[in-house]
């Protein structure tokens, strides 16, 4: 079945009610407008207007600028009015526009009334103010046909008029498409981004293959410039960016993108590549930011399609360098003749759509990503191979060593006596056994300091019962003040004691520091820690139990999430218990999965108690149940006991139930008090 075509515009109406039919559809309001030059009319004004007038079309989307040889730098400077009916056959159903930017402002009317606006629409240079700010707008049609008026003014611009087509559709169909235009956008920019970083730290590493850096300079100029045009996502994060330096952005954005990237290609195809030529391109690729800095709008925009005549002139003398070196059968000269294509390829459909010769989606987005891509391959594939040099060379060096360490080890057997062997080797030993101390030292310091309480005084009083068997326990725990009314507390027990406790508590402190900022909430927080341990340290084989809890004083709300710990208490200020309940398994050891969340009212007088599995085994190992209820009933105990007698009264009371005097593991209780 062939696709149904699109009806266009007639002499000034558009007849879509078959075309619309379908609730999934959106049409762009293209073809011949009604057209009114050097005015600007209000709706009243227009149903008062002389209907003997013979009426004038403009092809939309178009320019009215005159050539530059007509008119000079005031070709595209006027105001006019464009006016539309639609016949949509959608009475009473919500209906939307995606307005793009006008060149270069504009006032939208919709059945007479205003809905929308960019700039200050005006009939002269001093009281006329461009603006790029692309808008949805919504409305709710009272019968099956809707007028659009478009008044629209330019003194800033090459270009003046409509030069961008607006859409029609329902507002679910309109908004969606909007949405996933943005996460398209975003993934593409986070994409380029990313590559732009990683060959940054490639270089930096690497200063030998500078070409990396020019390559990492063009991914983060290319990732600015989707960020800067399109949908002007820079707008919408700085409202208040006034359009000169917007403008002023897209333009550099993308005029430094010829010199930076002929740099990344002369360097790769230095032997084929003409010093001359470079400079050539680099100068006066410069030459053209830095008119645009020194100048305005209404000069620089000119330079537009100079430039990019420019461009395409550097791209042609970049295939005469790629096929001479694929004349040579150059390592990836091949792949980078293809990316590089199909780059020109979208440049040069670009081109022509933006100078309305065709009509057409923009597509130099997906080219440079393309290009980039591949080219981030190739960069990689140079670098692998450096890296398999290397690690021949580090086998055959290693190789040498152990030979050259075998003899001088028969030389050293051969002229040392049993006694002095042996002296040497209790002097090593004691020196490691001293280092080892030092190191648990060291270890059990950086604990501490990590496990400073911030001050919370104002929200919560908090007390710690904390028993290692060791110098250094597992046992782990973090509280942070992720804002001023919102605390996040974490505890976990991470496998063994010692120095192996302390490495792995690290580990799993610094993971906590690096996803705490991003992670809004507390099941969130073990998602992240659960991938990156599941990821990053299989094979160390790190598992272990984590809980946490939020604090939210705005909204008086207690969030906890478990990973495979014990049921944790809070106490009512009433006396009454409520079980935090366990949301899902140990960290670590199942991949992608989502941890559940429990939601609690707290108030003033409530009471929480948080603790690692060492202290509910201590009560009993082998009845869980029972060990439960003997620590219900020693927290019931201090229902009425202040709040500095609690953590003491407990302890005892354990000691006495458990009838020793000493932990046999690694225990943690933290208590907690809302004030």
């Amino acid at each position: 079945m062939p696709k149904e075509v699109p009806p266009k515009v007639e002499r000034g109406v558009l007849s879509a009610e078959s075309y619309l039919k379908d609730q999934t559809k959106t049409i762009e309001l293209a073809g011949d407008w009604e057209y009114y030059p050097g005015l600007l009319i209000s709706p009243i004004e227009l149903e008062t207007l002389d209907s003997t007038r013979e009426p004038h079309f403009f092809e939309v989307p178009g320019i009215w600028s005159e050539s530059f040889f007509k008119r000079g730098f005031l070709a595209g400077d006027g105001y006019a009015t464009f006016s539309l009916k639609i016949n949509h056959g959608h009475k009473g159903i919500p209906l939307s526009l995606k307005v793009p930017e006008m060149e270069t402002a504009y006032n939208l009317f919709i059945d007479g009334v205003k809905v929308t606006s960019n700039g200050v629409v005006a009939t002269s240079y001093q009281t006329g103010k461009p603006e790029y700010r692309p808008r949805i707008v919504d409305f709710f049609p009272k019968e099956n046909q809707t007028s659009i008026l478009l008044q629209i003014s330019n003194y800033h611009h090459r270009k003046g008029g409509p030069a961008q087509v607006i859409i029609l559709g329902r507002t679910s169909d309109i908004h969606n498409k909007y949405e996933f235009a943005i996460l398209r956008d975003m993934l593409l920019v986070g994409s380029i981004l990313f590559m732009g970083i990683y060959h940054l730290f490639l270089f930096w590493n690497r200063k030998k293959d500078p070409f990396t850096y020019w390559f990492a300079l063009t991914c983060i100029l290319v990732a600015l410039r989707v960020f800067v045009t399109g949908n002007k996502y820079i707008i919408q994060l700085y409202p208040d960016l006034p359009w000169e330096i917007h403008l002023k952005l897209s333009y550099l954005s993308f005029f430094l993108i010829t010199p930076i990237f002929a740099r990344y290609v002369y360097l790769l195809f230095k032997p084929y590549f003409s010093r001359r030529v470079y400079e050539f391109l680099k100068y006066l690729g410069f030459a053209f930011c830095f008119i645009v800095l020194v100048t305005r709008s209404s000069f620089y925009t000119y330079l537009m399609v100079p430039f990019q005549i420019f461009t395409l002139a550097g791209a042609f003398y970049a295939f005469f360098v790629l096929a001479r070196a694929i004349r040579d059968s150059l390592p990836g000269s091949i792949i980078f003749l293809v990316s590089f294509a199909i780059f020109i390829a979208s440049f040069i459909n670009d081109i022509l759509v933006n100078n309305l010769i065709i009509h057409g989606p923009l597509t130099i987005h997906f080219g440079i990503f393309t290009m980039f891509f591949v080219q981030s391959i190739y960069i990689a594939r140079n670098f692998s191979k450096g890296f398999v040099e290397a690690e021949d060379l580090a086998i055959e060096l290693s190789d040498k060593n152990q030979t050259l360490q075998g003899v001088q080890n028969q030389l050293k057997e051969l002229n040392e006596r049993l006694e002095t062997r042996v002296k040497d080797k209790t002097e090593e030993l004691q020196g490691k056994l001293d280092q080892i101390g030092k190191d648990m030292r060291l270890a059990k310091s950086i604990i501490q300091s990590v496990t400073k309480l911030p001050d919370i005084d104002s929200y919560l009083k908090v007390d710690i019962l904390y028993k290692p068997i060791a110098e250094v326990g597992g046992d782990i725990y973090f509280v942070k003040r992720i804002q001023d009314f919102y605390y996040r507390f974490f505890l976990g027990d991470a496998t063994g004691h010692g120095l192996q406790a302390a490495l792995y508590s690290m580990m799993i402190q610094s993971e906590f520091e690096r996803v705490s900022a991003v992670a809004m909430r507390p099941n969130d927080l073990l998602f992240y820690m659960n991938q990156h341990f599941y990821d990053k340290n299989a094979d160390l084989q790190i598992y272990f139990p984590a809980l946490v809890m939020d604090f939210d004083f705005h909204q008086k709300i207690l969030r906890y999430a478990g990973g495979g710990v014990q049921n944790q208490i809070h106490m009512k200020k009433n006396g009454a218990f409520a079980k935090l309940e366990n949301t899902g398994p140990i960290i670590g050891i199942l991949e992608h999965y989502r941890y559940g969340i429990l939601e609690s009212k707290v108030e003033s007088g409530d009471r929480i108690f948080l603790y690692t599995d060492g202290l509910f085994e201590e009560l009993n190992e082998s009845d869980g149940t029972q060990a439960w209820t003997d620590l219900l009933e020693v927290i019931q105990s201090t229902v009425s006991l202040p709040f500095a007698e609690v953590v003491p009264s407990i302890q005892t009371m354990l000691f006495q139930r458990m009838n020793k005097s000493q932990w046999k593991d690694d225990s943690t209780l933290i208590f907690i008090e809302i004030t």
